[in-house]
């Protein structure tokens, strides 16, 4: 019988993955104008849910198809990956021209197996909101910015807070709450945190002196 909780939660992985920092993103003015994610990106993210790529995931199967007559080459493979203790595969393709006008692109194999797995990943929801079209609006992007700007200077503040005592921990989780800390004052508080450390760790170093 199939896990119930997983069953329940089948937006679960999309709505994990499926917001994107606009730092990995660059705007490209071609075929229309396009919104372009760095692959590498992709990859940590990908990393970051499943585990280390030959693990948690990857890309097994592959093949590259020349189409006679042509510069035209098929890439085809299968992505595979491990959620909720549960494997998925996917089969993923793309298509590129490796010549034109006499010239050749030696770089052809690595762009269109990129290209193959961005589209496979996105199947998953991974950056949704990019292929949603939803970073054509401004208002958007300004509040993802936002946001990633806002995870970014918590996690550098929790890196240190993480190692004081509870009581500590909450006075900083009511600060960030009321929003005394801020993106423009955390260093001072980094700082501050990081003075508590210090004082902590010499109370529990003279503690175990003196209980020897």
């Amino acid at each position: 019988m199939a896990d119930k909780n997983f069953i329940d939660n089948k937006l679960q992985l999309w709505d994990s993955v499926s917001t994107t920092d606009p730092k990995y993103t660059k705007k490209v003015n071609q075929r229309g104008g396009f919104t372009a994610i760095a692959a590498q990106s992709q990859v940590k993210k990908a990393t970051e849910v499943f585990g280390p790529a030959g693990i948690g995931w990857g890309v097994k199967n592959e093949q590259f198809t020349n189409i006679e007559g042509t510069t035209l080459v098929l890439y085809t493979s299968t992505l595979w990956y491990v959620f909720n203790s549960k494997t998925g595969e996917l089969p993923i393709h793309s298509s590129i021209k490796y010549g034109a006008n006499g010239r050749y692109d030696d770089d052809f194999a690595k762009k269109v197996a990129t290209d193959a797995l961005t589209k496979g990943l996105s199947k998953l929801g991974f950056n949704a909101d990019v292929f949603m079209g939803l970073f054509d609006d401004n208002k958007y992007v300004n509040q993802v910015t936002e946001q990633f700007a806002d995870e970014s200077w918590k996690k550098k503040l929790n890196q240190v807070v993480d190692k004081l005592p509870d009581s500590d921990k909450k006075k900083f989780s009511d600060a960030i709450s009321k929003k005394t800390i801020t993106s423009k004052n955390y260093k001072a508080y980094i700082t501050r945190a990081e003075e508590l450390l210090v004082q902590f760790e010499e109370a529990m170093f003279e503690a175990k002196k003196n209980n020897e």
